[in-house]
């Protein structure tokens, strides 16, 4: 029986193993980024890329499997540290956290309508309605 439980949990822990996609809007100008500029918008460093397009990162809320993953992936931290670095950010006043939503569907609605916002979600939900910027394994 302990086998079983060990299998599901490591079943259930890799729901999102998939690739991640950072996309954004199909009409957006931008048609690729860095890894660096990535972490840059969603760490908060800055909303303006160095072309002058606006960009807006929305984020998933506390406590979303797929947040965790995307952190690990982009900067090697644990949604624990993200928040501790946020918290001492606005406490700050430095920086602004992206716009948080509920889910990757709540996400995707999120992007189609405003051609600067700039999200992440498993690479396998990529639609012709996004452009992707940067894969992260």
């Amino acid at each position: 029986m302990l086998i079983l439980t060990v299998s599901c949990s490591a079943n259930c822990v890799s729901a999102f193993a998939d690739p991640i996609a950072v996309v954004v809007p199909q009409k957006s100008e931008i048609n690729e980024l860095s890894r660096k500029e990535v972490i840059d918008i969603f760490m908060g460093r800055f909303d303006l890329l160095e072309g002058g397009e606006r960009i807006k990162p929305i984020d998933y809320d506390n406590g979303y499997a797929f947040r965790d993953q995307f952190y690990r992936a982009l900067v090697n931290k644990s949604e624990r540290q993200i928040a501790a670095y946020w918290s001492r950010l606005l406490f700050s006043g430095r920086a602004k956290p992206p716009l948080q939503v509920a889910n990757i569907e709540t996400s995707i609605d999120e992007l189609s309508s405003d051609v600067s916002m700039i999200t992440y979600i498993p690479v396998n939900m990529v639609s012709e309605e996004m452009k992707v910027v940067l894969v992260l394994e």
